[in-house]
């Protein structure tokens, strides 16, 4: 399960800050990791611009001929990250 986070790093704040000046919207309070390029903040929900990562479901190849949740890996690192 995917932990919350009452703050951002810079990284996840600088793209939020791109994202958001189109909108002149700020939301603020405690987000929460979606996918590895989705967060929700008071319900909202935020895709984090100029990030394509795989869906949490995801599976991908690993480069021995196996597969691994490649979408929940990039759920994780976001999370790690806010």
């Amino acid at each position: 399960m995917l932990k919350n986070s009452s703050c951002c790093s810079p990284v996840l704040a600088l793209l939020l800050s791109a994202s958001l000046a189109t909108t002149a919207e700020t939301i603020t309070g405690r987000s929460r990791v979606i996918d590895g390029d989705t967060i929700e903040i008071r319900g909202e929900r935020i895709r984090l611009h100029g990030v394509d990562a795989p869906e949490s479901w995801r599976g991908c190849e690993d480069g021995d001929g196996g597969t691994y949740r490649c979408g929940k890996e990039a759920a994780y690192a976001l999370d790690s990250s806010v």
